[in-house]
């Protein structure tokens, strides 16, 4: 598994909130490392929350708490907005990723970049977790061919959905190789090729299986084909196939 947070360090910081009765809050974690979070809470017998700083938020945080949660929390996350100037130039959502990563900081400081709008022009809103939102407001200043500006936010800018559309197919089961191959557009042969080569992720684990059972809420990528996510499953259709909605990213 490609996570750098690993499960010591998660059943450490449980741990911790079950001794100390207050809340722990890991770094930013991707929704493969989810799972990992829960069997920690469930295993030190303290509750757990995520948050990635707006609702619906792919990267988010952990809180390992004991008892009731406050309704009152406030995650050790900053939001910063990114804004250029579009006669010049406008930075792409994977220009703005490479421009952080280009910094050298470890992926788990920063949550999602989501592009946005702010006064009514485009911007982009970055979550980073405290400790780094200064760095980063003061170090990133170019992404792509635009020169961009970072500064803190009081509130999270009005967010755009994400580019895409959606699908509305039939497989005869939703297991892995059958969604990908509706989704994008491929024979049964070629995405169980693309599964057997390691090069499907399923909610960002690699998953070489291609009888995988694919869920509402599971998110797929394929490299070279993009990502799709399961948004509803409602129901057979007349020839007794299951009808999946599914959102393709992308333009």
């Amino acid at each position: 598994m490609e996570h750098t947070l690993d499960i010591k360090r998660l059943e450490e910081l449980a741990l911790r909130a079950s001794r100390s009765g207050l809340p722990q809050f890991t770094r930013f974690m991707d929704p493969g490392a989810l799972d990992l979070a829960r069997q920690a809470a469930g295993r030190q017998r303290v509750g757990v929350r995520f948050y990635g700083g707006y609702p619906d938020a792919e990267r988010v945080m952990a809180a390992f708490y004991d008892g009731e949660a406050p309704e009152d929390w406030e995650y050790p996350l900053r939001v910063l907005r990114i804004t250029w100037n579009a006669k010049f130039a406008s930075p792409a959502h994977r220009d703005l990723l490479g421009a952080v990563v280009g910094l050298g900081i470890e992926r788990e400081a920063t949550g999602d970049i989501v592009m946005a709008t702010w006064r009514d022009r485009p911007c982009a809103a970055l979550f980073s977790t405290d400790e780094l939102a200064d760095y980063i407001a003061a170090n990133l200043d170019s992404a792509g061919r635009a020169t961009v500006k970072v500064e803190p936010a009081e509130e999270v800018p009005e967010l755009q959905p994400p580019e895409g559309r959606e699908l509305r197919v039939t497989v005869q089961q939703p297991r892995l190789d059958a969604v990908l191959a509706a989704g994008c557009e491929l024979s049964r042969a070629q995405a169980q090729k693309l599964v057997a080569a390691g090069l499907v992720k399923l909610n960002h684990v690699p998953n070489l299986h291609t009888d995988a059972q694919v869920s509402v809420g599971d998110l797929i990528s394929a490299r070279g084909y993009g990502r799709l996510k399961v948004l509803d499953a409602p129901g057979q259709s007349r020839r007794g196939r299951e009808v999946l909605v599914l959102f393709r990213y992308g333009k």
